[in-house]
């Protein structure tokens, strides 16, 4: 089942543009083990963190374009983002299924919540019409500087970490796998997680990444 919904939204994301080829393998697998192993719930939530992103990455896309060749992949993902955005779910899931235990729900949803908050900082924070400063010294830099950040970027980061937490918060009762009395936490979970998460991506851009120029 999981396998057949994979396909579906695969090849959906494929004919638009979303992904690559190799993209599409790496749903594939990653679509297939989060929903087969972790359940329908952790499919929704996958599902949910996917559309989005690929949503946004269209939105105002001749807006962006100008910032868009210091973003190299664009906005066509490839196996190797794919695997970067839900590897770590699936492999989640696949601990999950080998020593069952209520965590690995919770740690699924902290990195659903971190990808989803990352991609769209990205994807709206270049829109901001506030310069953005990066995070270690609080400089001006170009938009679309690794470590750059904005309250723009930040507050989506925030509101994309909470979608994902609302999410898992309201079809987790349903599944059976929390009470509703948790909802709201598990909301506050995503939402945290998610800026937390986002910022620390922003932190790690501005001190490790390697950044290449091409003459």
């Amino acid at each position: 089942l999981g396998l057949a919904f994979s396909v579906i939204i695969t090849a959906l994301a494929y004919r638009r543009g979303s992904l690559s080829q190799s993209g599409a393998a790496g749903a594939l697998i990653v679509g297939t083990l989060i929903f087969g192993l972790g359940g329908w719930v952790w499919g929704v939530v996958l599902g949910v963190f996917f559309v989005s992103s690929s949503l946004l990455s269209h939105f105002k896309e001749r807006e962006k374009a100008s910032v868009a060749e210091k973003f190299e992949k664009g906005h066509r993902r490839d196996i190797g983002q794919v695997f970067a955005n839900g590897g770590l779910g699936a492999f989640i899931a696949v601990l999950s299924a080998i020593a069952p235990a209520d965590y690995w729900f919770f740690l699924f949803i902290g990195v659903m919540a971190t990808v989803t908050a990352d991609t769209w900082a990205t994807e709206l924070g270049t829109l901001s019409k506030a310069a953005p400063r990066l995070i270690t010294s609080g400089r001006t830099v170009e938009v679309g500087t690794s470590g750059g950040v904005s309250p723009l970027g930040t507050g989506v980061s925030f509101v994309g970490g909470l979608l994902i937490g609302l999410t898992a918060g309201l079809l987790a009762p349903l599944a059976g796998l929390l009470p509703w009395t948790a909802t709201l936490p598990v909301a506050l979970i995503g939402a945290l997680s998610g800026a937390a998460g986002s910022l620390i991506a922003s932190l790690m851009g501005a001190t490790i990444q390697q950044i290449f120029y091409c003459d």
